[in-house]
């Protein structure tokens, strides 16, 4: 692993356990360890770090839906894209849930309501002239968000398969009232 990797994986792990503004720039480079000058050349700051893990993982959000639609949003099996994405988030269990349920972290939730509401446009581009379609797209986004959520924090009481039912119901009385 590489310096720049391995800055990244000290610092979630000690995101895991401490609060992000007790993160110093000098303990994780004594925990990781790397010299202050080689964490220098890749981040100005513990924020920089946190933003850099924060855009990979959405840049993987991202890539689900690409890699599922082919290119094409519109025609894309929203059933097939919940699958992969609660795959991804499987796979990115630890690192998601620290900045859903461990730390909320408004600036990451930010970005995944970006990508939700880009994508929401992009698959249903007839929204584009309705006088609520910002709310919309806003509201479905949130909801979106807010299921992962409440699954990441009950693990042993939620099934993905149950929740999938109920975002599809949001999205067709969202996209239906229009």
């Amino acid at each position: 692993m590489d310096s720049r990797s391995a800055i990244k994986v000290q610092f979630m792990k000690e995101y895991a356990g401490k609060d992000f503004q007790a993160i110093t720039v000098k303990a994780l480079c004594a925990s990781t360890p790397v010299a202050r000058t080689t964490f220098y050349s890749y981040f100005n700051n513990t924020d920089e770090v946190r933003c850099e893990i924060e855009d990979g993982l959405i840049r993987g959000l991202i890539a689900v839906s690409e890699k599922v639609s082919g290119g094409d949003m519109a025609d894309m099996d929203f059933t097939v894209f919940m699958d992969e994405t609660e795959q991804y988030i499987r796979d990115n269990w630890s690192d998601i849930y620290l900045f859903l349920v461990r730390q909320p972290n408004h600036r990451f939730i930010r970005k995944w309501k970006d990508a939700i509401i880009a994508n929401f446009f992009r698959r249903y581009p007839g929204m584009k002239y309705s006088r609520n379609r910002d709310p919309i797209a806003e509201i479905l986004a949130s909801s979106m968000i807010s299921a992962y959520t409440y699954w990441m924090e009950h693990p042993e009481a939620v099934r993905p398969k149950e929740i999938k039912p109920l975002i599809m119901k949001v999205l067709d009385s969202l996209t239906t009232s229009a």
